[in-house]
């Protein structure tokens, strides 16, 4: 402290030596030195502001991106409870629920064989599928059994159509589909 007092006690005595014009110019340089100093400091704070908003910009978006990422990871993990549950209820007679569903909408199921054996899916998971041939069905029929089989109890699935057009009737199509069913191995 004492060093500082001498400094400056120096530096007023050469001030108090120098002319009036020296004066003027050695208060011009120095204040333009200080507004010099004050320009770089203010330079370097805003760009350290800047640079921060930039990061918690940056920080902000991945958080939005995180929640957005929770909440399709949540709805993801409610349609699995969803399709578990569906897997673990009782099993599905699909050759009676297709014959019943062909009977509510009008449609003569006569034709039901059970379908080969799907490639398991997993350790866990059974299929079982029926292949289905429909003769002389008209399309809106075929559209309205089509979604009546996919609304059904548990999982109820239509893996394959096979349509064929008539010659004898331009209207009506000859159909064969395989519908199949998974269950939770017992």
């Amino acid at each position: 402290m004492e060093r500082l007092q001498r400094l400056r006690a120096d530096l007023e005595a050469l001030f108090a030596g120098l002319s009036p014009r020296e004066k003027v110019l050695v208060s011009a340089a120095a204040a333009a030195t200080v507004a010099f100093v004050l320009f770089l400091v203010s330079l370097g704070v805003s760009r350290s502001v800047s640079a921060r908003e930039a990061r918690i910009e940056q920080k902000t978006l991945v958080l939005s991106q995180v929640g957005q990422l929770a909440q399709g990871y949540r709805r993801a993990q409610a349609e699995r409870a969803v399709l578990e549950g569906k897997l673990g209820g009782p099993p599905v007679q699909l050759m009676s629920f297709v014959s019943q569903a062909g009977t509510r909408l009008g449609v003569p199921v006569n034709d039901l064989r059970p379908g080969q054996p799907g490639t398991p899916s997993s350790d866990k998971v059974t299929e079982d599928s029926v292949e289905v041939s429909l003769a002389k069905l008209d399309l809106p029929r075929l559209a309205s059994l089509l979604g009546e089989l996919e609304r059904g109890p548990g999982i109820v699935k239509v893996r394959r159509l096979a349509v064929r057009g008539r010659s004898d009737d331009p209207a009506a199509v000859d159909v064969t589909l395989v519908v199949s069913t998974w269950q939770m191995k017992r």
